[in-house]
Protein backbone atom coordinates (compact mmCIF):
# COMPACT_ATOMS: atom_id res chain seq x y z
CA UNK A 1 0.00 0.00 0.00
CA UNK A 2 1.42 3.36 -1.00
CA UNK A 3 1.70 6.20 1.51
CA UNK A 4 -0.15 9.50 1.19
CA UNK A 5 1.24 11.60 -1.61
CA UNK A 6 2.05 15.27 -1.61
CA UNK A 7 0.11 17.94 -3.51
CA UNK A 8 0.89 17.76 -7.22
CA UNK A 9 2.15 14.16 -7.23
CA UNK A 10 -1.18 12.35 -7.69
CA UNK A 11 -0.69 11.39 -11.34
CA UNK A 12 2.83 10.10 -10.71
CA UNK A 13 1.67 8.06 -7.70
CA UNK A 14 -1.03 6.35 -9.79
CA UNK A 15 1.52 5.49 -12.48
CA UNK A 16 3.83 4.00 -9.85
CA UNK A 17 1.08 1.95 -8.16
CA UNK A 18 0.50 -1.76 -8.70
CA UNK A 19 -2.89 -3.50 -8.81
CA UNK A 20 -4.23 -3.83 -5.28
CA UNK A 21 -2.42 -0.73 -3.98
CA UNK A 22 -4.14 2.21 -2.28
CA UNK A 23 -3.12 5.70 -3.40
CA UNK A 24 -4.14 8.15 -0.69
CA UNK A 25 -4.08 11.84 -1.59
CA UNK A 26 -3.08 14.29 1.09
CA UNK A 27 -5.26 17.28 2.01
CA UNK A 28 -4.98 20.05 -0.58
CA UNK A 29 -5.72 20.62 -4.26
CA UNK A 30 -4.43 18.05 -6.74
CA UNK A 31 -4.55 19.00 -10.43
CA UNK A 32 -6.44 16.82 -12.88
CA UNK A 33 -6.88 15.07 -15.14
CA UNK A 34 -6.13 11.73 -13.45
CA UNK A 35 -6.32 8.36 -15.18
CA UNK A 36 -7.01 5.20 -13.16
CA UNK A 37 -6.01 2.38 -15.51
CA UNK A 38 -5.24 -0.33 -12.96
CA UNK A 39 -7.19 -1.98 -10.12
CA UNK A 40 -6.18 0.38 -7.32
CA UNK A 41 -8.07 2.34 -4.67
CA UNK A 42 -7.72 6.09 -5.17
CA UNK A 43 -8.86 7.88 -2.04
CA UNK A 44 -8.22 11.07 -0.12
CA UNK A 45 -7.57 12.33 3.36
CA UNK A 46 -10.04 14.95 4.66
CA UNK A 47 -9.64 18.08 2.53
CA UNK A 48 -8.24 16.33 -0.54
CA UNK A 49 -9.53 17.88 -3.79
CA UNK A 50 -8.96 16.93 -7.43
CA UNK A 51 -9.53 19.98 -9.64
CA UNK A 52 -9.85 19.66 -13.41
CA UNK A 53 -9.28 23.37 -14.00
CA UNK A 54 -12.26 23.58 -16.38
CA UNK A 55 -10.70 21.28 -18.99
CA UNK A 56 -11.91 17.82 -20.00
CA UNK A 57 -12.82 15.06 -17.55
CA UNK A 58 -11.30 15.25 -14.08
CA UNK A 59 -10.86 11.50 -13.36
CA UNK A 60 -11.17 8.63 -15.86
CA UNK A 61 -11.60 5.09 -14.52
CA UNK A 62 -10.77 2.32 -17.01
CA UNK A 63 -9.73 -0.66 -14.88
CA UNK A 64 -12.06 -3.43 -13.66
CA UNK A 65 -12.17 -3.56 -9.86
CA UNK A 66 -10.83 -0.02 -9.40
CA UNK A 67 -12.27 2.27 -6.70
CA UNK A 68 -12.39 6.01 -6.07
CA UNK A 69 -13.35 7.00 -2.53
CA UNK A 70 -13.52 9.98 -0.14
CA UNK A 71 -12.55 12.76 -2.54
CA UNK A 72 -13.87 16.14 -3.61
CA UNK A 73 -13.85 16.44 -7.40
CA UNK A 74 -14.54 19.67 -9.27
CA UNK A 75 -14.01 21.76 -12.38
CA UNK A 76 -14.68 19.64 -15.48
CA UNK A 77 -14.74 21.05 -18.98
CA UNK A 78 -17.95 22.00 -20.79
CA UNK A 79 -17.89 19.88 -23.97
CA UNK A 80 -21.06 17.85 -24.45
CA UNK A 81 -19.50 16.02 -27.41
CA UNK A 82 -16.68 14.75 -25.19
CA UNK A 83 -18.99 14.17 -22.21
CA UNK A 84 -16.70 16.15 -19.90
CA UNK A 85 -17.41 14.88 -16.41
CA UNK A 86 -16.25 14.72 -12.85
CA UNK A 87 -15.63 11.01 -13.42
CA UNK A 88 -15.85 8.91 -16.58
CA UNK A 89 -16.08 5.14 -16.22
CA UNK A 90 -15.33 3.13 -19.35
CA UNK A 91 -15.70 -0.67 -19.41
CA UNK A 92 -14.52 -0.88 -15.80
CA UNK A 93 -16.47 -3.89 -14.53
CA UNK A 94 -17.20 -4.07 -10.79
CA UNK A 95 -15.67 -0.67 -10.09
CA UNK A 96 -16.68 1.29 -7.00
CA UNK A 97 -17.28 5.03 -6.41
CA UNK A 98 -17.96 5.85 -2.77
CA UNK A 99 -18.39 9.00 -0.63
CA UNK A 100 -17.46 11.49 -3.32
CA UNK A 101 -18.40 15.14 -3.53
CA UNK A 102 -18.58 16.31 -7.14
CA UNK A 103 -19.21 20.01 -7.90
CA UNK A 104 -19.05 22.42 -10.86
CA UNK A 105 -19.08 19.75 -13.56
CA UNK A 106 -20.97 19.23 -16.83
CA UNK A 107 -21.69 15.54 -16.20
CA UNK A 108 -21.30 14.20 -12.70
CA UNK A 109 -20.42 10.56 -13.42
CA UNK A 110 -20.59 9.35 -17.04
CA UNK A 111 -20.55 5.56 -17.49
CA UNK A 112 -20.32 3.45 -20.67
CA UNK A 113 -20.44 -0.33 -21.22
CA UNK A 114 -19.91 -1.27 -17.60
CA UNK A 115 -21.40 -4.01 -15.43
CA UNK A 116 -21.50 -4.33 -11.65
CA UNK A 117 -20.63 -0.71 -10.89
CA UNK A 118 -21.49 0.59 -7.40
CA UNK A 119 -22.01 4.31 -6.71
CA UNK A 120 -22.79 4.97 -3.05
CA UNK A 121 -23.14 7.96 -0.70
CA UNK A 122 -22.03 10.57 -3.22
CA UNK A 123 -23.14 14.20 -3.46
CA UNK A 124 -23.27 15.72 -6.95
CA UNK A 125 -24.09 19.31 -7.91
CA UNK A 126 -24.14 20.48 -11.52
CA UNK A 127 -24.43 23.74 -13.43
CA UNK A 128 -28.07 23.63 -14.58
CA UNK A 129 -30.63 26.08 -13.26
CA UNK A 130 -33.57 24.13 -11.76
CA UNK A 131 -36.48 23.64 -14.21
CA UNK A 132 -34.35 24.87 -17.15
CA UNK A 133 -34.83 22.20 -19.82
CA UNK A 134 -32.20 23.79 -22.06
CA UNK A 135 -29.37 22.89 -19.72
CA UNK A 136 -26.70 20.28 -20.53
CA UNK A 137 -25.23 17.36 -18.64
CA UNK A 138 -26.69 14.66 -16.40
CA UNK A 139 -25.70 13.79 -12.87
CA UNK A 140 -25.38 10.00 -13.16
CA UNK A 141 -25.39 9.01 -16.84
CA UNK A 142 -25.35 5.36 -17.98
CA UNK A 143 -25.20 3.87 -21.47
CA UNK A 144 -25.22 0.12 -22.20
CA UNK A 145 -24.73 -0.99 -18.61
CA UNK A 146 -26.04 -3.84 -16.46
CA UNK A 147 -26.32 -4.64 -12.75
CA UNK A 148 -25.65 -1.07 -11.58
CA UNK A 149 -26.22 -0.28 -7.87
CA UNK A 150 -26.94 3.35 -6.94
CA UNK A 151 -27.64 4.03 -3.28
CA UNK A 152 -27.61 6.92 -0.84
CA UNK A 153 -26.68 9.58 -3.39
CA UNK A 154 -27.88 13.19 -3.57
CA UNK A 155 -27.97 14.69 -7.06
CA UNK A 156 -29.04 18.26 -7.87
CA UNK A 157 -28.88 20.84 -10.68
CA UNK A 158 -28.23 18.64 -13.69
CA UNK A 159 -30.49 18.29 -16.73
CA UNK A 160 -31.46 14.79 -15.51
CA UNK A 161 -30.27 13.72 -12.09
CA UNK A 162 -30.04 10.08 -13.28
CA UNK A 163 -30.20 8.99 -16.93
CA UNK A 164 -30.34 5.30 -17.83
CA UNK A 165 -30.11 4.26 -21.48
CA UNK A 166 -30.04 0.56 -22.44
CA UNK A 167 -29.24 -0.14 -18.80
CA UNK A 168 -30.81 -3.29 -17.35
CA UNK A 169 -31.20 -5.25 -14.09
CA UNK A 170 -30.08 -2.33 -11.93
CA UNK A 171 -31.14 -0.99 -8.53
CA UNK A 172 -31.65 2.64 -7.58
CA UNK A 173 -32.26 2.82 -3.84
CA UNK A 174 -32.53 5.61 -1.26
CA UNK A 175 -31.35 8.51 -3.44
CA UNK A 176 -32.45 12.17 -3.30
CA UNK A 177 -33.00 13.52 -6.81
CA UNK A 178 -34.24 17.09 -6.89
CA UNK A 179 -33.91 20.55 -8.41
CA UNK A 180 -33.19 19.14 -11.89
CA UNK A 181 -33.46 21.06 -15.13
CA UNK A 182 -35.76 18.32 -16.47
CA UNK A 183 -36.16 14.90 -14.83
CA UNK A 184 -35.12 13.43 -11.51
CA UNK A 185 -34.69 10.06 -13.20
CA UNK A 186 -35.01 9.29 -16.92
CA UNK A 187 -34.94 5.85 -18.53
CA UNK A 188 -34.79 4.93 -22.22
CA UNK A 189 -35.00 1.31 -23.40
CA UNK A 190 -34.31 -0.24 -20.02
CA UNK A 191 -35.50 -3.62 -18.74
CA UNK A 192 -36.25 -4.92 -15.25
CA UNK A 193 -34.78 -2.15 -13.13
CA UNK A 194 -35.89 -1.50 -9.55
CA UNK A 195 -36.42 1.94 -7.98
CA UNK A 196 -36.97 1.89 -4.24
CA UNK A 197 -37.17 4.47 -1.42
CA UNK A 198 -36.04 7.41 -3.59
CA UNK A 199 -37.12 11.04 -3.33
CA UNK A 200 -38.07 12.89 -6.53
CA UNK A 201 -38.85 16.57 -5.86
CA UNK A 202 -38.80 19.96 -7.61
CA UNK A 203 -38.30 18.60 -11.12
CA UNK A 204 -40.19 19.02 -14.41
CA UNK A 205 -40.95 15.32 -13.97
CA UNK A 206 -39.89 13.50 -10.86
CA UNK A 207 -39.40 10.32 -12.85
CA UNK A 208 -39.81 9.86 -16.62
CA UNK A 209 -39.81 6.21 -17.66
CA UNK A 210 -39.79 5.64 -21.42
CA UNK A 211 -39.71 2.47 -23.52
CA UNK A 212 -38.84 0.47 -20.42
CA UNK A 213 -40.53 -2.74 -19.26
CA UNK A 214 -40.69 -5.00 -16.25
CA UNK A 215 -39.92 -2.16 -13.83
CA UNK A 216 -40.39 -2.39 -10.07
CA UNK A 217 -41.21 0.99 -8.54
CA UNK A 218 -41.53 0.57 -4.77
CA UNK A 219 -41.99 3.02 -1.85
CA UNK A 220 -40.74 6.16 -3.59
CA UNK A 221 -41.80 9.75 -2.93
CA UNK A 222 -42.80 11.85 -5.97
CA UNK A 223 -43.54 15.22 -4.41
CA UNK A 224 -43.70 18.92 -5.29
CA UNK A 225 -43.02 18.56 -9.01
CA UNK A 226 -45.10 21.55 -10.06
CA UNK A 227 -45.35 23.78 -13.12
CA UNK A 228 -47.26 24.26 -16.35
CA UNK A 229 -46.53 20.68 -17.51
CA UNK A 230 -44.88 18.86 -14.66
CA UNK A 231 -45.37 15.28 -13.52
CA UNK A 232 -44.60 13.22 -10.48
CA UNK A 233 -44.30 10.01 -12.50
CA UNK A 234 -44.47 9.81 -16.31
CA UNK A 235 -44.81 6.50 -18.18
CA UNK A 236 -44.36 6.39 -21.93
CA UNK A 237 -44.50 2.97 -23.59
CA UNK A 238 -43.78 1.12 -20.36
CA UNK A 239 -45.46 -2.23 -19.73
CA UNK A 240 -45.62 -5.12 -17.27
CA UNK A 241 -44.37 -3.05 -14.33
CA UNK A 242 -45.35 -3.09 -10.66
CA UNK A 243 -45.87 0.14 -8.73
CA UNK A 244 -46.33 -0.43 -5.01
CA UNK A 245 -46.41 1.77 -1.91
CA UNK A 246 -45.40 5.02 -3.63
CA UNK A 247 -46.47 8.47 -2.47
CA UNK A 248 -47.41 11.02 -5.15
CA UNK A 249 -48.24 14.34 -3.53
CA UNK A 250 -48.40 18.02 -4.47
CA UNK A 251 -47.64 17.51 -8.18
CA UNK A 252 -49.35 19.22 -11.11
CA UNK A 253 -49.97 15.73 -12.59
CA UNK A 254 -49.20 12.86 -10.24
CA UNK A 255 -49.17 10.02 -12.80
CA UNK A 256 -49.24 10.38 -16.59
CA UNK A 257 -49.50 7.31 -18.83
CA UNK A 258 -49.25 6.98 -22.60
CA UNK A 259 -48.82 3.73 -24.53
CA UNK A 260 -48.30 1.78 -21.30
CA UNK A 261 -50.02 -1.57 -20.72
CA UNK A 262 -50.47 -4.36 -18.19
CA UNK A 263 -49.01 -2.42 -15.25
CA UNK A 264 -50.16 -3.04 -11.67
CA UNK A 265 -50.63 -0.22 -9.17
CA UNK A 266 -51.23 -1.22 -5.55
CA UNK A 267 -51.02 0.58 -2.24
CA UNK A 268 -50.02 3.95 -3.73
CA UNK A 269 -51.17 7.30 -2.36
CA UNK A 270 -52.24 10.13 -4.69
CA UNK A 271 -52.79 13.22 -2.57
CA UNK A 272 -53.22 16.96 -3.13
CA UNK A 273 -52.30 16.85 -6.82
CA UNK A 274 -53.87 18.79 -9.66
CA UNK A 275 -54.48 15.60 -11.64
CA UNK A 276 -54.19 12.30 -9.81
CA UNK A 277 -54.07 10.06 -12.89
CA UNK A 278 -54.01 11.20 -16.52
CA UNK A 279 -54.50 8.18 -18.76
CA UNK A 280 -54.41 8.17 -22.58
CA UNK A 281 -56.45 5.85 -24.78
CA UNK A 282 -53.22 4.19 -25.91
CA UNK A 283 -53.08 2.45 -22.51
CA UNK A 284 -54.76 -0.90 -21.87
CA UNK A 285 -55.13 -3.60 -19.20
CA UNK A 286 -53.61 -1.55 -16.38
CA UNK A 287 -54.97 -2.36 -12.92
CA UNK A 288 -55.39 0.01 -9.97
CA UNK A 289 -56.37 -1.62 -6.67
CA UNK A 290 -55.83 -0.69 -3.02
CA UNK A 291 -54.68 2.84 -3.83
CA UNK A 292 -55.78 6.08 -2.19
CA UNK A 293 -56.93 9.16 -4.13
CA UNK A 294 -57.17 11.98 -1.60
CA UNK A 295 -58.06 15.62 -2.27
CA UNK A 296 -56.91 15.73 -5.89
CA UNK A 297 -58.56 18.38 -8.09
CA UNK A 298 -59.20 15.66 -10.71
CA UNK A 299 -58.66 12.13 -9.38
CA UNK A 300 -58.77 10.51 -12.85
CA UNK A 301 -58.97 11.85 -16.40
CA UNK A 302 -59.27 9.72 -19.53
CA UNK A 303 -59.58 10.63 -23.20
CA UNK A 304 -61.80 7.66 -24.07
CA UNK A 305 -65.27 6.58 -23.07
CA UNK A 306 -64.67 2.85 -23.25
CA UNK A 307 -61.64 1.41 -21.51
CA UNK A 308 -60.31 -1.93 -20.35
CA UNK A 309 -58.14 -0.35 -17.68
CA UNK A 310 -59.41 -1.61 -14.34
CA UNK A 311 -59.95 0.28 -11.08
CA UNK A 312 -60.34 -2.80 -8.93
CA UNK A 313 -59.00 -6.35 -9.04
CA UNK A 314 -62.37 -8.05 -8.73
CA UNK A 315 -62.33 -7.91 -4.93
CA UNK A 316 -60.49 -4.78 -3.81
CA UNK A 317 -60.97 -1.26 -5.09
CA UNK A 318 -59.49 2.11 -4.13
CA UNK A 319 -60.30 4.86 -1.66
CA UNK A 320 -61.68 8.06 -3.24
CA UNK A 321 -62.00 11.09 -0.97
CA UNK A 322 -64.60 12.66 -3.31
CA UNK A 323 -66.87 9.60 -3.15
CA UNK A 324 -69.84 9.97 -0.79
CA UNK A 325 -69.76 6.25 -0.01
CA UNK A 326 -72.16 4.34 2.24
CA UNK A 327 -71.54 0.93 3.81
CA UNK A 328 -74.64 -0.64 5.33
CA UNK A 329 -73.06 -4.04 5.98
CA UNK A 330 -69.93 -2.53 7.56
CA UNK A 331 -67.41 -4.49 5.49
CA UNK A 332 -65.37 -1.40 4.56
CA UNK A 333 -66.48 -1.55 0.92
CA UNK A 334 -69.04 0.89 -0.44
CA UNK A 335 -72.40 -0.63 -1.30
CA UNK A 336 -72.40 1.27 -4.60
CA UNK A 337 -69.71 1.47 -7.31
CA UNK A 338 -67.82 4.68 -7.97
CA UNK A 339 -67.16 6.31 -11.34
CA UNK A 340 -63.94 8.32 -10.85
CA UNK A 341 -64.00 10.25 -14.15
CA UNK A 342 -66.20 13.34 -14.05
CA UNK A 343 -67.59 15.06 -17.11
CA UNK A 344 -65.66 18.21 -16.32
CA UNK A 345 -62.37 16.29 -15.94
CA UNK A 346 -63.07 14.60 -19.27
CA UNK A 347 -63.68 17.90 -21.07
CA UNK A 348 -60.96 19.92 -19.36
CA UNK A 349 -58.40 17.31 -20.36
CA UNK A 350 -59.13 18.25 -23.96
CA UNK A 351 -59.30 21.98 -23.17
CA UNK A 352 -56.97 22.70 -20.22
CA UNK A 353 -57.91 26.40 -20.08
CA UNK A 354 -61.28 25.34 -18.68
CA UNK A 355 -59.64 24.36 -15.39
CA UNK A 356 -60.11 27.94 -14.25
CA UNK A 357 -63.79 27.01 -13.80
CA UNK A 358 -63.07 23.93 -11.68
CA UNK A 359 -64.56 25.31 -8.46
CA UNK A 360 -67.42 27.24 -10.05
CA UNK A 361 -71.10 26.65 -9.13
CA UNK A 362 -71.79 25.43 -12.67
CA UNK A 363 -69.22 22.64 -12.37
CA UNK A 364 -70.58 21.68 -8.95
CA UNK A 365 -74.07 21.48 -10.44
CA UNK A 366 -72.74 19.29 -13.26
CA UNK A 367 -71.30 16.92 -10.68
CA UNK A 368 -74.67 16.60 -8.97
CA UNK A 369 -76.36 15.97 -12.32
CA UNK A 370 -73.89 13.15 -13.11
CA UNK A 371 -74.78 11.37 -9.88
CA UNK A 372 -78.50 11.69 -10.56
CA UNK A 373 -78.37 10.89 -14.30
CA UNK A 374 -75.88 8.09 -15.09
CA UNK A 375 -76.25 8.80 -18.82
CA UNK A 376 -74.16 11.95 -18.30
CA UNK A 377 -71.12 9.97 -17.19
CA UNK A 378 -68.36 10.45 -19.79
CA UNK A 379 -66.50 7.16 -19.21
CA UNK A 380 -67.32 3.61 -18.31
CA UNK A 381 -64.28 3.44 -16.00
CA UNK A 382 -65.63 2.22 -12.66
CA UNK A 383 -64.41 1.07 -9.27
CA UNK A 384 -66.84 -1.69 -8.29
CA UNK A 385 -65.48 -2.08 -4.77
CA UNK A 386 -64.51 1.40 -3.55
CA UNK A 387 -63.22 1.61 0.00
CA UNK A 388 -65.06 3.80 2.47
CA UNK A 389 -61.98 4.60 4.58
CA UNK A 390 -58.33 5.26 3.70
CA UNK A 391 -55.74 2.81 4.92
CA UNK A 392 -52.91 3.94 7.13
CA UNK A 393 -49.67 4.48 5.25
CA UNK A 394 -46.31 5.05 6.94
CA UNK A 395 -45.31 8.69 7.11
CA UNK A 396 -42.48 9.43 4.70
CA UNK A 397 -39.18 10.53 6.20
CA UNK A 398 -37.78 11.68 2.84
CA UNK A 399 -39.03 15.24 2.81
CA UNK A 400 -37.44 17.43 0.14
CA UNK A 401 -35.24 20.33 1.04
CA UNK A 402 -37.32 23.11 -0.42
CA UNK A 403 -36.65 26.82 -0.73
CA UNK A 404 -36.15 28.65 2.55
CA UNK A 405 -39.37 29.70 4.19
CA UNK A 406 -39.69 33.45 4.71
CA UNK A 407 -39.51 34.56 8.30
CA UNK A 408 -42.62 36.18 9.73
CA UNK A 409 -42.48 39.92 9.06
CA UNK A 410 -43.38 40.94 12.61
CA UNK A 411 -42.21 44.52 12.08
CA UNK A 412 -44.39 45.00 9.04
CA UNK A 413 -47.33 43.36 10.78
CA UNK A 414 -46.96 45.72 13.75
CA UNK A 415 -46.76 48.74 11.44
CA UNK A 416 -49.89 47.71 9.56
CA UNK A 417 -51.63 47.06 12.87
CA UNK A 418 -50.81 50.56 14.11
CA UNK A 419 -52.04 52.05 10.83
CA UNK A 420 -55.28 50.09 11.21
CA UNK A 421 -55.77 51.31 14.79
CA UNK A 422 -55.07 54.87 13.70
CA UNK A 423 -57.58 54.52 10.87
CA UNK A 424 -60.28 53.24 13.21
CA UNK A 425 -59.55 56.04 15.66
CA UNK A 426 -59.78 58.59 12.85
CA UNK A 427 -63.11 57.25 11.66
CA UNK A 428 -64.44 57.26 15.24
CA UNK A 429 -63.32 60.85 15.70
CA UNK A 430 -64.90 61.82 12.40
CA UNK A 431 -68.18 60.21 13.44
CA UNK A 432 -68.18 62.06 16.74
CA UNK A 433 -67.48 65.40 15.09
CA UNK A 434 -70.36 64.86 12.68
CA UNK A 435 -72.67 63.96 15.56
CA UNK A 436 -71.65 67.09 17.44
CA UNK A 437 -72.33 69.25 14.42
Amino acid sequence: MLAAVVVGAAAAAIVAASPGDTVRLAAGVHPGPLRVDRAIVLCGEPGAVVDGGGRGTVITVMAPGAAVEDLEIRGSGSSVMNADAGIQVRSAQNARLVRLRIDDVLYGIHVERTAGLEIRDCQLTGRVTPMNERGDGNGLHFWYCTDIALSGNQVERFLDAIYLSFTHHSRVVNNRLQWSGRYGLHTMYCQENRLEHNLFAYNVAGCALMFSNGLQIVSNDFVRNRGSRTYGLLLRDCSAGTFTGNRLADNTIALFMDGSNRNRFRGNQFQNNGWGLLLFSSCAANEFAGNQFILNDYPVALDMRRTNNHFDDGKVGNYWSDNAAFDLDGDGISDAPHWPVTAFAFVSKQYPDLTILAKSPAVAALGVAERVLPSLRPSEAVDRFPRVRPSTLPVSTAEPGGPPRPRPAWGAALAFGLIGVAGVAGLTGLGRSRSAS
